[in-house]
């Protein structure tokens, strides 16, 4: 008897799989095994105000310098409420004025006038921070200050200590510690009543040439020069520091008078601090003094200033902070903490703290230095930053934070990585030690070889650190921010900013933000490459049910891809558009009477038998926006994949 086969009308099992709550990159494992929220790949996008993620803003260059050297530095400098732009470009520091007034985010730039502060500078990344109102730079080689008019070398009328007083008299004493910076001090007097007495400094020389001031308790003045003859016979031996007041009418006797002087003992000393690349400022419960360190002469030594006066660095307020093997690297605060971190390295402590605490006895600062934690040391001078109340820096193994931890009711002190994520591709960059960053409206940002990574602090930290994102396009040699506004500088000397003020009157930003320098920004993002219900079952998915949540802007397109297992390149789908009605940006040719928000953008796409599925969005339009809320997709489950023969 034939047997006939009964077909199986079984209904087929279905599966519907959304994804929505994004977050940033992760690659710290394959693209089969991340969360449903984040993404294997994604270039150019920013998270937005809910976190999901958007295209970034482009950038403008606002100007070109006439010496065409890099930028080495930007500081913003406010003054009489606006903003000055002092920027270190070649060998030159210049001050940028707007040369007419404009309307903010109007993205038709004004245009800017230089005018040239210094020159004869150091050729290299700079570093700047602001003190009793005045901007101080770094350059590696001089040390600058800037007053909002103008600019100078510090040592350029850097205070002039009192090494000793009351010479002369039976107790005579030392005083103050010589200024590294500056050759010249003071020594203080007691007048015998004896015009022709000879007054000795206590260096024992000056420097042939100088000019010396002698300064009364009335307030005369009088100068010095060491061939001077005049009809008080006033002189000074440049060999044996003996200044002679000459013959008229004396300082009455027991009165004090001080004698301004230049005695040069080291020519190297000013060196020890324009040669410094590092800064902070810390002290007793305030901010007080500069500390500085970064010299390659004097890798693991850190200077401190005198009490308010960042000219003044005495000559004996210098630290040795482990062995000069290893250099300092950066400077972080934490819990009240100055941190000092020295480069990666094997062999001592990499993490030194500071406090800082008055002596009883002499009403002096010290600053104890104690060993902290070991094995995370820094790469980058310029990676340190605090992201809101989070000290970071960079490592060769990532970005790492200090951090305090208890257990057992015991506090410890330890390292925590905040890259976890993306540290596979982050750690591999080229230049890692050239890399510079800021902070901006809430991100930390990283330029590391041409490129940008960020962290989110708008999102919330796990585990495994903050939301990353990458950029691409973005040629920052160096960042400069001023509240909302983030410049950065270029290695063909131009002056740029980014376009997150370009925005219409509702506050939405406006297309032409979305261009970098006039050319598209190249975008792309990707789910997770899932298997849906299982890696070892075949699915087909359906016509119907897949889609999209996308972001409305006046103007948003892109490409829709799916990969498979069978396809890593990528199969085109379909050129998505979520237009949105703009009465101040009509395009007829893409005319839509959305005015939504959002849009749900269904795609018809049928892909039999595949086992792992991914949705890959990319643009490259120019002036055009994109950020996706959702996804979804509809599919149909079918047999047990067979081993292939």
């Amino acid at each position: 008897m034939r047997q006939i086969a009964v077909p199986n009308f079984k209904t087929p099992e279905t599966g519907y799989k959304v994804y929505q709550r994004f977050g940033g990159l992760d690659l710290s494992t394959d693209e089969t095994q991340i969360g449903d929220g984040r993404s294997p790949k994604m270039v150019n996008m920013i998270s937005d105000s809910g976190g999901y993620p958007e295209l970034r803003p482009g950038w403008r260059a606002l100007h070109a310098f006439t010496g065409g050297g890099k930028v080495n530095g930007i500081y913003p400098f406010r003054k009489d409420g606006g903003t000055q732009l002092i920027v270190h470009t070649g060998g030159s520091l210049v001050r940028l004025d707007p040369a007419k007034a404009g309307d903010a985010g109007t993205g038709e730039e004004a245009g800017y006038t230089e005018t040239g502060l210094l020159t004869g500078l150091t050729d290299g990344k700079s570093g700047g921070f602001f003190f009793g109102g005045k901007l101080w730079i770094l350059t590696g080689g001089e040390y600058l200050v800037y007053d909002g008019e103008t600019a100078k070398h510090a040592e350029d009328g850097a205070y002039a200590p009192t090494t000793s007083i009351l010479r002369g008299s039976a107790n005579v004493k030392s005083y103050e510690s010589v200024n590294l910076l500056s050759p010249w001090r003071k020594n203080t007097f007691v007048s015998s009543g004896t015009a022709a007495d000879d007054f000795l400094v206590d260096t024992g020389k000056i420097d042939a040439g100088s000019t010396v001031t002698v300064t009364y308790a009335d307030g005369r003045t009088r100068e010095i020069t060491d061939d001077e003859w005049n009809g008080y016979k006033t002189c000074y031996d440049p060999e044996t520091g003996k200044v002679t007041l000459g013959t008229g009418v004396p300082p009455a006797e027991g009165q004090e008078f001080t004698i301004l002087f230049k005695c040069t003992t080291d020519e190297t000393a000013a060196d020890k601090i324009k040669k410094c690349t590092v800064f902070t400022t810390f002290g007793v419960n305030t901010g007080s003094r500069v500390f500085l360190t970064g010299n390659p002469d004097h890798p693991a030594t850190e200077y401190y200033s005198g009490l308010n006066d960042p000219t003044y660095f005495p000559d004996n307020q210098f630290i040795n902070v482990g062995t000069s093997n290893f250099a300092i690297v950066g400077y972080l605060k934490y819990d009240g903490e100055l941190l000092v971190v020295k480069e990666d390295n094997r062999q001592e402590n990499t993490i030194w703290h500071h406090t800082a605490e008055m002596d009883g006895t002499t009403g002096t600062a010290l600053f104890p230095l104690r060993e902290g934690v070991s094995g995370i040391g820094g790469i980058a001078k310029g990676s340190f930053q605090t992201l809101r109340d989070d000290p970071l820096f960079l490592s060769p193994q990532g970005v790492y934070a200090p951090c305090l931890t208890y257990s057992y009711n015991m506090m410890q002190r330890n390292l925590q990585c905040r890259s976890e994520r993306v540290n596979v591709k982050l750690t591999q960059e080229e230049g890692l030690a050239d890399s510079v960053s800021a902070v901006w409206r809430g991100y930390y940002l990283l330029s590391v070889n041409g490129h940008i990574w960020l962290a989110d602090a708008n999102q919330s930290r796990d585990g495994g650190g903050y939301e990353w994102y990458y950029w691409e396009g973005v040629p920052a040699r160096v960042f400069g921010v001023d509240a909302d506004t983030l410049y950065f500088g270029t290695e063909d000397g131009r002056l740029c900013r980014m376009n997150n003020d370009m925005l219409d009157e509702e506050g939405n930003r406006r297309m032409d933000a979305y261009s970098d320098g006039g050319a598209a920004i190249h975008w792309e993002w990707r789910t997770r490459m899932d298997c849906l219900n299982g890696p070892t079952i075949n699915k087909t998915l359906q016509k119907r049910g897949n889609g999209l949540v996308l972001k409305s802007m006046t103007r948003s397109s892109m490409e829709l891809y799916i990969r498979t297992e069978k396809d890593p390149a990528g199969e085109f789908v379909e050129l998505l558009y979520a237009d949105r009605f703009d009465f101040n940006d009509v395009d007829f040719s893409r005319f839509s009477f959305n005015c939504s928000d959002t849009q749900c953008m269904v795609f018809k796409k049928k892909i039999k038998k595949f086992k792992f599925i991914q949705l890959v969005l990319k643009g490259k339009a120019l002036r055009e926006g994109a950020g996706v809320y959702a996804a979804a997709l509809y599919y149909t489950v079918n047999d047990y994949a067979k081993k292939k023969r």
